[in-house]
């Protein structure tokens, strides 16, 4: 665990050196807060308890914790307010910057050993916190793997099915026809002898057959090319590039003709560009489909304080109730074999669960359906 001190007092700074010494740490010492800063900017910040003096010149200590707090927002860090003031106000004010928890000045021997356990403890619970949580997040990428495979493996079945059977009756049928064909070559074999083996309709039916046979393995061959890109376009990891997504000119790119939009909110949505595009362009993609046979969509946009909601609503066909629990699974589709793969919500969910974000649907057959995805707002 890192012990990080900034004091502009160097007899202060000193002295809070000595009382961390004491307890078996090694202190970094800072003589204001850009040098802090400038710090943490390369070394890690995880795992560090900070004592931060108040009243600097440059930066003053709930400065400092406020930009900690925003910057690493997720790092394990426990910061101590180093101060003289003593008045409630002062106090919340500083809890209300961000610190854990403070130190009074004059210091007092005592009082610093029992702060600086409080903060080793809370630091050790983070740790089992974040370790938790790494292993349920494994669990869940695993179980999430296992889904996938499970249904991309009953997708690819499909279609290799009927190409194995076809491959049999090819090999079964396909020599005899092409042995007549090689014996039509044949300069000493008789035209009319060939033409006894096989009619003029069985000809013609041969060939239907074959031909039949050859569109059927094209489409297998088809889907299970789409198949593997669905796949490789929902496990793709590449970077984001986080930009300030004007929400009326997305809404204008991807809304159908006739669709209602309405925008509830003037903030902009700070994310990957092309991901929320594809998001928005699966979401109503669905919603045409549900109102094939009447019904409107409308795109809405408004936000909660410290979310955005995007949603993509119609008052078409619905879910039926048995079929809600599935319809985030990857390959699950209510829709024809062979219109759809019954990938679009599930890339949907995951482009939003990248945002640190949450996708959820709501549908009834008579009312239609509202996917809602809501995005956390940067503080």
């Amino acid at each position: 665990m890192k012990v990080l001190i900034v004091d502009d007092s160097a007899v202060s700074r000193e002295h809070l050196a000595f009382f961390c010494r004491e307890q078996g740490f090694s202190p970094v010492l800072f003589d204001n807060g850009q040098q802090l800063l400038d710090w943490i900017n390369v070394q890690s910040i995880e795992d560090a308890l900070l004592l931060l003096d108040w009243e600097m010149p440059d930066i003053e200590g709930p400065d400092l914790c406020r930009r900690i707090r925003n910057d690493f927002p997720d790092a394990a860090t426990y910061l101590l307010l180093v101060t003289a003031r003593a008045s409630s106000e002062d106090l919340a004010e500083g809890l209300g910057a961000g610190a854990d928890d403070y130190i009074t000045k004059p210091f007092d021997a005592m009082e610093i050993s029992a702060r600086l356990a409080v903060g080793v403890r809370t630091l050790a619970l983070r740790r089992k916190l974040n370790q938790a949580n790494a292993k349920r997040f494994a669990a869940e990428r695993y179980a999430g793997v296992g889904q996938l495979a499970a249904g991309a493996a009953h997708e690819i079945n499909n279609p290799l099915g009927f190409l194995k059977s076809n491959l049999s009756f090819l090999q079964d049928n396909l020599p005899a026809s092409l042995g007549l064909l090689q014996r039509a070559l044949d300069p000493q074999e008789s035209i009319e002898a060939v033409r006894s083996e096989m009619s003029r309709e069985q000809i013609l039916e041969t060939i239907d057959d074959f031909s039949d046979l050859m569109s059927e393995m094209s489409l297998g061959v088809e889907r299970v090319s789409a198949i593997i890109k669905a796949l490789k376009n929902f496990s793709d990891q590449l970077p984001h590039k986080y930009v300030d997504i004007q929400l009326p000119q997305l809404f204008a790119s991807v809304a159908p003709p006739n669709a209602k939009i309405s925008l509830q909110t003037t903030r902009s949505l700070c994310a990957d560009g092309p991901q929320i595009k594809e998001l928005l362009e699966a979401l109503v993609e669905n919603a045409l489909w549900a109102t094939r046979d009447g019904g409107d969509v409308e795109l809405l946009a408004y936000d909660r304080g410290s979310e955005i909601l995007l949603e993509v609503r119609d008052t078409g066909c619905g879910i039926a109730p048995e079929n809600l629990e599935r319809v985030l699974d990857p390959f699950f589709t209510t829709r024809p074999v062979g219109e759809a793969i019954g990938m679009g919500l599930s890339k949907a969910q995951a482009i939003v669960r990248n945002h640190g974000g949450s996708l959820q649907v709501t549908s009834h057959p008579e009312s239609g359906t509202r996917v809602s995805c809501e995005f956390p707002l940067e503080s």
